[in-house]
């Protein structure tokens, strides 16, 4: 009631959480101007947050859980699974899929989410090859650019996934990430180095082990979006090595 009391005085309004997992926003707190995060800080989270709030510090921080459009959601885990009735997101009312009747299936902030107060855009993967050999490495870039008017700092997030492998592997890993600071106007090449060994996972006989194949790769702001590209680690029928 007093959000909704609030908002009706027509001011841009903030709202702080201060949560200890993920929630499932409505009403005028889900549509507010922005949205702060602050979990349970300790003693100096009043300094803190007022830093943030009056831009003497910006916000550079990222979810490590996803916030879902509606309760019925949860648990609702990035690294879910693919899965073979998958739903098209064009066609809503589209029978027989997996999919939510009437949410959608992503999530409403996703895992490494965040804002800044610069205006960040990602330009087009560079990789040097579409090729992983098994004892090499693959260099992918990604410029980012702040075409906002105030400094920002961006978590760049590097995710894969193992297109066909011996166990069901998630739709999107994280892997890799890395911290860039950007006056405005200023972009920035950020350069990851994958090697297969990040490629590997658990398999069903409880083995560490590495298999060739197809996979996808973002490098992205967070786990639903990014630049996207593929390429193909080159090697033979797979390896373990008993961890």
């Amino acid at each position: 009631a007093l959000v909704d009391a609030m908002t009706a005085l027509g001011k841009p309004m903030v709202i702080l959480l201060r949560n200890g997992r993920a929630l499932a926003l409505e009403g005028n707190v889900k549509n507010a101007q922005a949205i702060v995060v602050t979990w349970f800080l300790g003693e100096q989270m009043g300094h803190a947050v007022a830093d943030v709030l009056f831009g003497d510090h910006g916000p550079s921080a990222r979810l490590p859980i996803s916030f879902p459009h509606k309760s019925g959601q949860q648990p609702y885990s990035y690294d879910r699974k693919t899965t073979g009735r998958p739903a098209n997101p064009d066609l809503a009312t589209e029978e027989y899929k997996s999919r939510y009747r009437e949410t959608p299936n992503t999530a409403l902030y996703p895992f490494g989410y965040g804002l800044t107060y610069g205006a960040i855009t990602y330009g087009p993967i560079e990789m040097e090859s579409d090729k992983l050999q098994w004892a090499g490495t693959l260099d992918l870039a990604v410029t980012v650019t702040n075409t906002g008017s105030h400094a920002a700092e961006e978590l760049v997030q590097l995710y894969i996934h193992d297109r066909v492998a011996s166990l069901t592997q998630p739709g999107r890993l994280l892997k890799d990430f890395k911290r860039v600071s950007l006056r405005p106007g200023q972009s920035e090449k950020v350069t990851f180095t994958l090697n297969p060994r990040q490629l590997g996972f658990i398999g069903a006989d409880e083995t560490w082990r590495i298999e060739p194949g197809l996979f996808d790769v973002w490098l992205a702001p967070h786990a639903q979006g990014g630049a996207t590209a593929t390429f193909q680690l080159i090697g033979p029928a797979s390896i373990t090595d008993g961890r």
